[in-house]
């Protein structure tokens, strides 16, 4: 046989395993590449397969293996360091990888999916406007490619760009009509620009096609939870659990609901698996979990989690449990320690699990939102506890000075917050104009990062910023407080200057959305968690100006009296 009979010879092996491998026969297409590879071992083309088919299978480490000796033996093609970079990725080496997808582009510089794939090893890295710029790339190369597309849109839900990821999203469908995937990315979108209808259709779509679609059917169920349809929310999140019980994020889901509608004793046993979701709200340490023993001969540590104001709710517990004969220590924030050092009975405030080793007691801990549970709590039964938290009198002091120089001393000090961390519990600034037309009312702004808002309402000038907007740490926080002690009420949204005020023992005029936090409840005007917390909530309008209306509507009176 002639060298270009071989190769011919070869050269059809090759396109007969192509045929295969295209049609999904995986085995014929393997026996062509394989024959290919016993007359020539050093074949880059057929190494170059035999390892796409190693990747498809899931043999990365085979497959890069082969992909780089197809390159050491002269294959020096785009697709190949393509194929390389994607298996450096999925064996966790992300660094190599992109090496490898910038050394496809440098021998092609429009092979689009090398442009993709590096766009997601950026994603992952933090790495945000380059990722962005590597999505364009690809997309510009191949505007059609149904993955990119929904890479992208995946990323720009992740940054908070909610109406470019659903264009992305809908670009996506006109390629992959019907594509549940990508069905679901675009009803996840819907459902964070508050559009929960629409949501709801589109998720239907789906569990039309797939009636066990787990995940569809849970984010149905949020979707209808959030027109404030419980009941059949309840029983949407209950099939989900159903069909895929080990998945934590449903169950937290349900938990929060059951939470809200009040059922707490069937509600925190979902709630207790956040701990195995894909990112955990709270880090636990290597010592037995408390489960309600007696004090004994060990030290009770309780851990933070989650929000500034979910740490600050629940710290009350740790004065409880002092109270009850357990030696309590605190692991917290550092932002949060200085505050919770006034938590009465408390033996030890820590940030750090390290610091647990200056004792030799033994430890048994729970997580600080675990508690209620632990304590078997019920929206009928919490302990009365306010206040619990304390400013230092020192800087009370201070701000009471200052107040009395900076405005009218006998008017009534109005603390006022409209953005949180949520965005779905925010109120725009424009909604609380009528707070701003009461006489003898001063409104003390409580917020922290600056807001370009204040200046585009036509009472910015009545709106008083006392505070270091951007000191978010420990300081600032005990200036909060402070300042917190010396103002009449506080008026806010769902937020940690809202839960301080509680703690303080202020009082505290609450805006809630329509469809609330499970903490607060449902149709009542109080709450168990701060008796001089009066709520008051949005109509199934979602409309937030009556809600303020109704909060200044109040203050008159005070003001009146």
């Amino acid at each position: 046989m002639t060298e270009t009979t071989a190769h011919k010879s070869a050269a059809q092996l090759l396109q007969q395993g192509l045929f295969h491998h295209r049609q999904g026969q995986i085995g014929l297409a393997m026996e062509r590449y394989t024959e290919v590879l016993k007359n020539d071992p050093d074949n880059g083309e057929a190494l170059y397969y035999v390892a796409v088919v190693c990747c498809q299978e899931g043999q990365y480490t085979q497959g890069a293996e082969l992909a780089r000796k197809a390159i050491a033996n002269g294959l020096n093609t785009a697709k190949v360091h393509n194929l390389l970079g994607q298996a450096l990725d999925r064996l966790g080496e992300p660094l190599e990888a992109i090496k490898s997808f910038d050394k496809a582009i440098a021998v092609d510089p429009d092979f689009a999916d090398a442009h993709g794939n590096r766009a997601n090893i950026l994603v992952e890295a933090g790495l945000a406007e380059e990722a962005l710029k590597s999505f364009a790339r690809a997309l510009a190369l191949n505007p059609n490619s149904p993955s990119d597309l929904v890479n992208r849109g995946a990323f720009l839900q992740d940054l908070g760009r909610h109406e470019e990821a659903l264009a992305d999203y809908d670009k996506a469908l006109t390629v992959a009509p019907g594509a549940p995937n990508i069905l679901v990315n675009k009803a996840n979108a819907l459902s964070m620009l508050g559009r929960f209808a629409e949501a709801e259709a589109v998720y239907d779509a789906v569990l039309k096609a797939q009636p066990k679609n787990a995940l569809a059917m849970a984010h149905r169920g949020l979707a209808i939870k959030h027109q404030g349809r419980y009941a059949e929310a309840l029983a949407a999140l209950e099939q989900s659990i159903a069909l895929e019980p080990a998945d934590a994020n449903t169950a937290v889901a349900l938990g929060h609901l059951l939470m809200l509608l009040g059922d707490w004793r069937k509600g925190f046993p979902y709630y207790e698996q956040r701990v195995d979701m894909v990112q955990p709200p709270y880090a636990p340490i290597a010592e037995p979990k408390w489960q309600g023993e007696p004090p004994r001969d060990f030290r009770l540590v309780l851990v933070c989690e989650q929000g500034l104001g979910d740490n600050v709710q629940m710290a009350r517990y740790a004065s409880l449990l002092a109270g009850r004969g357990y030696p309590v220590w605190l692991l917290t924030r550092e932002a949060l320690a200085p505050l919770m050092r006034t938590l009465p009975g408390v033996e030890r405030v820590i940030t750090s699990a390290d610091e647990l080793k200056s004792d030799p007691r033994r430890v048994l801990w729970a997580p600080l939102m675990s508690l209620p549970r632990l304590l078997h709590l019920t929206p009928n039964a919490v302990p009365a506890q306010e206040p619990y938290l304390h400013a230092e009198p020192e800087r009370v002091a201070r701000w009471a000075e200052k107040l009395k120089t900076t405005g009218d001393d006998k008017a009534l000090k109005v603390g006022i917050v409209w953005q949180g961390v949520t965005a779905g519990s925010a109120a725009p600034l424009a909604a609380l104009a009528p707070l701003a037309g009461i006489d003898g009312v001063r409104l003390i702004s409580l917020q922290k990062q600056p807001d370009p808002s204040i200046a585009q309402v036509p009472f910015a000038s009545k709106i008083e910023r006392v505070l270091d907007e951007t000191d978010l740490g420990a300081e600032g926080l005990l200036e909060t407080a402070a300042l917190m002690a010396n103002l009449d009420v506080v008026v806010s949204i769902d937020s940690m200057p809202a839960h301080l005020a509680g703690a303080l023992g202020k009082r505290v005029l609450l805006a809630l959305p329509y469809v609330p936090d499970w903490r607060w409840l449902l149709d009542r005007a109080d709450t168990p968690w701060y008796p001089g917390t009066t709520i008051f909530r949005q109509g199934a309008d979602r409309q937030w100006q009556p809600v303020f209306a109704a909060i200044a509507a109040r203050l008159q009176d005070s003001v009146t009296r």
